[in-house]
C-alpha cells in the first residue's frame, strides 16, 4: 500500500473566530467530491497547529498529482482549501547505481571516469572529485551522467570549470617566544631544513633564550607564497624553569608551581633537591656551577619523551 504522510499547518485566525477548534480535516487528490465528501481525517481538537496525517495512495496512478487538504472548525465551517504537488512514485522505480565524468569531450557510455554512488536511490546527493591533474591550464567543460539499475543513462549535466596554475604553499620557517608576545615577526626566528606544505617540524632552543619563570612556550609559522603567519599554538606546562633553590617537591621551586611531570622539560637555573620519586622528559642545567641532588633511596626518572 503506498501512502504518504503530510503535516498540515494552519494557522485558522483568518478564517475562524476565535475560540474555535480546528476538529476535523478532510483531503482529496485531483477532483473535489464537494464539502465533507473527500477522506476525512479525525484529530485532536486545536485552535491551531500541526496536524499529522497519512494519505492512503492506494490505487493512485504513478505520477503527479495534486493533493487537497482544509480543516473544519466546531461550528462546522470549513477554511480554504490548502493544495500541494505531490509525485506518486512505484516501489519498483528505477534507482541511481554509478556515474561518470568525462571533460571537454565525450568518451562514450561507461568510457568516462567512474563515480562511486554510497547510498542507490530514486533521487541522490553524491560528492566526488574530479582529477584534473592532466587537464591543461585554462577553461574546460566538466560533464556528469548517472546510470540506473536498469542500465539506462541519463542526460549529461555541464559545468563550467578554470584549471589554473597555483604555486604550491610550504612551511618554511617560524618563530617563538615565551612569556610575552613581541609581535609577529619579532620573535626568536627559525628556519626548517626540509620545507614542507604540512608535517612535523623540530627546532633547538638555546638555554640563553628561555627566562627565568618561563612555563609557557609559543610558536607560530610562516608560509612560503604570502608570508602569511598562522595562529599562534602554545604548550603550557611543557616546560618549566627552577626560581629558586630547594625541594623538588616544592611547587614554590618551579615557574608554574607545579611538580614537573613526566612529559615536562625541566630547566635548572638552581640548586634542587630531588625528595621524591620524579619525571621529568629531560634535565639541562643552565650553567657548570648548577646541582642536582638526589637522595638515597629516591629515584629521578628522566623519560626522554
Amino acid at each position: 500500500m503506498k501512502i504518504f504522510l503530510i503535516s498540515s499547518w494552519l494557522l485558522l485566525g483568518s478564517y475562524f473566530s476565535m475560540g474555535q477548534n480546528v476538529i476535523q480535516v478532510e483531503y482529496f487528490l485531483d477532483a473535489d467530491l464537494g464539502f465533507g465528501n473527500n477522506t476525512l481525517v479525525n484529530i485532536t481538537p486545536l485552535p491551531d497547529g500541526t496536524f499529522p496525517f497519512t494519505v492512503n495512495l492506494g490505487g493512485v496512478s504513478v505520477g503527479y498529482h495534486k493533493l487537497y487538504i482544509r480543516t473544519k472548525d466546531s461550528d462546522g465551517k470549513w477554511s480554504r482549501t490548502s493544495r500541494k504537488n505531490i509525485e506518486v512514485t512505484s516501489p519498483a522505480s528505477s534507482r541511481v547505481m554509478t556515474g561518470e565524468y568525462f571533460f571537454d569531450a565525450d568518451p562514450g557510455f561507461n568510457a568516462g571516469n567512474p563515480i562511486t554512488i554510497s547510498s542507490q536511490d530514486t533521487a541522490i546527493l553524491q560528492n566526488f572529485t574530479a582529477a584534473t591533474a592532466t587537464l591543461p591550464i585554462g577553461y574546460h567543460k566538466l560533464y556528469i551522467r548517472l546510470k540506473d539499475n536498469n542500465g539506462n543513462w541519463g542526460q549529461a549535466a555541464r559545468r563550467n570549470m578554470e584549471v589554473v596554475n597555483l604555486p604550491v604553499s610550504v612551511v618554511k620557517g617560524g618563530e617563538y617566544f615565551f612569556t610575552s608576545d613581541p609581535g609577529v615577526g619579532n620573535a626568536f626566528p627559525v628556519t626548517f631544513a626540509n620545507p614542507l606544505a604540512d608535517g612535523t617540524f623540530s627546532f633547538n632552543i638555546p638555554l640563553d633564550n628561555i627566562p627565568t619563570g618561563a612555563d609557557t612556550l609559543y610558536v607560530r609559522v610562516k608560509d612560503s607564497v604570502n608570508q602569511a603567519w598562522s595562529l599562534t599554538r602554545w604548550q603550557t606546562d611543557s616546560l618549566v624553569t627552577s626560581v629558586q633553590s630547594g625541594l623538588w617537591s616544592d611547587v614554590n621551586t618551579w615557574s608554574n608551581h607545579k611538580i614537573p611531570a613526566s612529559t615536562t622539560v625541566v630547566i635548572l637555573r638552581h640548586n634542587v633537591i630531588v625528595d621524591i620519586v620524579a619525571f621529568c622528559k629531560s634535565l639541562t642545567p643552565y650553567r657548570n656551577d648548577v646541582r642536582v641532588t638526589v637522595n638515597q633511596g629516591i629515584i629521578l626518572n628522566i623519560t626522554g619523551h
